[in-house]
């Protein structure tokens, strides 16, 4: 008999259904030689500082007790509002130690969630139940479909496969409460007041207090600048002056009007667009908050619910490229998509497969499970066309062509101006995606043209830095040490510097948890 535990009770529920398994217990399901029961998430939790000094929970802090570094760590059953242990979470954890100790149970599978925490939340729950030697598999599961299911449990590993993962969600957990408790403590008694101090709400805040006082303290200053306009465009000169050069903005501008501006060259050629990439978690989560001003908790939730019902891949990943092993399923995937009309193929590229750009998971996709309209909330029909149009985008048949134009502009020979222009003239994937920046058409003039550009001085004021959006905390985040101006470079194609930080661990917090 192989008794699977898995994190939740909707992943149980969809691993009973995969494998068959219909017979409904208290606590558990039972058949086809498999029990499958689950964990509620975390049914265990670390200690609290007064479990090791021996002091009673008075609900007092007190700074005798600070600062607390314990060896061993030590967890409990999960505790609820009111102090005292839950009782739904006890209960849970009885019928699972029960089912491990049964005589016909020969082998456990952990099927926690495909990350460190979930590797963790079974791993605690088999410490505590003390079970015989019994040996204990991991069933790593990329997304909840029946096939997917079906596929993974042919193909588990042994749990000490997985001991590194393990390690790392420890030293993470221990790392959160040594700095969190302890600071958390500290922080409140000396302000009098509860200050929450965490590994990563402190960068978080700090960096929106930072970014707050810059523009709190941010003194406009007047500048002029020396532009004309041409049609709907205006054109501006590189130079700027200060408030105090108002006279040399007007001789400059002279200079510039002193001869006509002259077209010295217009080049126009076909260019192929390519798509974006497949999403991320946080990139997914910049394009909803900007798109509909989807909160990253909602995004989450959402997604979470989505990949549950088997509509879409596991949601916590930081990659937007996938494994060169799942070009099969990928197919599969393309095929079905074809059925409902989809203009798809294959594309075995290295823009999209990439195993050097991939740390646990790959980038969010579709399933084969395809959810009819009305199975779907407002919310869910929002992430998941999210994701299936970016899957489109990558995976379109058609590829989109655009017409660019430049137009060189001499102003009376002292500076050149450029304009660009970009016209879709074959859709391709923008059929499913709005591609960077609207068509703009350039002003109808050829080489050897007189442009009528008449230049003048024109005050402005200097503008404070903008408050985070939800997309730019996001990316900083992800990279903190990187400027903006880099994070946009890789927004556009090299993201190799990306993922070099982020395999270092230069994030602050993991895609999740921000």
């Amino acid at each position: 008999m192989t008794l699977i535990i898995a994190e939740k009770p909707s992943l149980a529920r969809s691993l009973a259904s995969a494998l068959g398994v219909t017979s409904r217990r208290r606590g558990f399901f039972e058949g086809g030689g498999y029990l499958i029961t689950w964990a509620f998430g975390h049914l265990f939790s670390l200690c609290d500082i007064e479990d090791y000094t021996g002091k009673t929970h008075s609900g007092r802090w007190s700074m005798e007790n600070l600062p607390c570094f314990p060896d061993p760590f030590r967890f409990e059953l999960r505790r609820g509002q009111d102090g005292a242990p839950d009782a739904g979470v006890k209960e849970q954890f009885e019928i699972i130690r029960t089912l491990c100790h049964r005589a016909d149970v020969d082998r456990i599978v952990n099927a926690g969630d495909a990350d460190r925490e979930g590797e963790i939340i079974i791993r605690l729950i088999l410490m505590h139940c003390e079970i015989p030697s019994k040996p204990v598999f991991r069933l790593w599961l990329p997304d909840q479909t029946p096939e997917t299911i079906s596929s993974a449990i042919q193909e588990m590993k042994e749990d000490s496969a997985f001991d590194l993962l393990a390690a790392e969600g420890f030293a993470r957990t221990y790392l959160d409460w040594l700095y969190g408790v302890n600071l958390t403590r500290y922080a409140t008694l000396k302000a009098g007041t509860l200050l929450r101090v965490g590994r990563v709400i402190v960068p978080i805040v700090k960096a929106i207090y930072d970014r707050d006082m810059a523009i709190e303290h941010f003194v406009s200053e007047p500048y002029f600048a020396v532009s004309a306009k041409l049609g709907e465009s205006e054109v501006t000169s590189r130079q700027k002056f200060s408030a105090a050069e108002k006279e040399k903005a007007l001789r400059y501008a002279e200079r510039l009007n002193q001869a006509p501006s002259i077209v010295t060259a217009r080049t126009a050629k076909k260019e192929t667009l390519n798509p974006p990439k497949l999403f991320s978690l946080s990139k997914l989560q910049n394009y909803l908050g900007k798109k509909y001003k989807m909160p990253m908790d909602q995004s989450l939730s959402v997604l979470q619910e989505l990949y549950e019902k088997g509509y879409v891949t596991y949601p916590r990943t930081n990659s937007e490229y996938l494994a060169c092993a799942e070009k099969e399923k990928i197919a599969r995937i393309i095929a079905i998509l074809q059925k409902i009309g989809y203009p798809l193929e294959q594309k075995d590229k290295k823009t999209v497969y990439d195993d050097q750009k991939i740390e646990s998971h790959s980038a969010l996709t579709p399933t084969t499970h395809i959810p009819s309209p009305d199975a779907l909330t407002p919310a869910q029909k929002q992430v998941y066309q999210a994701i299936l149009r970016r899957f489109a985008a990558v995976f379109c048949r058609e590829e989109t062509i655009a017409q660019k134009a430049t137009l060189t502009i001499s102003a009376g020979g002292v500076e050149e101006f450029t304009l660009k222009a970009s016209v879709i003239v074959q859709k391709g994937w923008t059929r499913f995606e709005e591609p960077k920046g609207a068509d703009k058409i350039l002003p109808d003039y050829k080489k050897g043209d007189e442009v009528p550009l008449t230049f003048a001085p024109v005050e402005k004021k200097t503008t404070p830095p903008k408050h985070y959006t939800i997309e730019t905390l996001n990316n900083y985040l992800k990279n903190p040490f990187r400027e903006e101006k880099a994070r946009a470079t890789e927004e556009e194609g090299d993201d190799a510097e990306e993922y070099r930080a982020m395999f270092e661990g230069l994030e602050l917090g993991t895609e999740a948890t921000r």
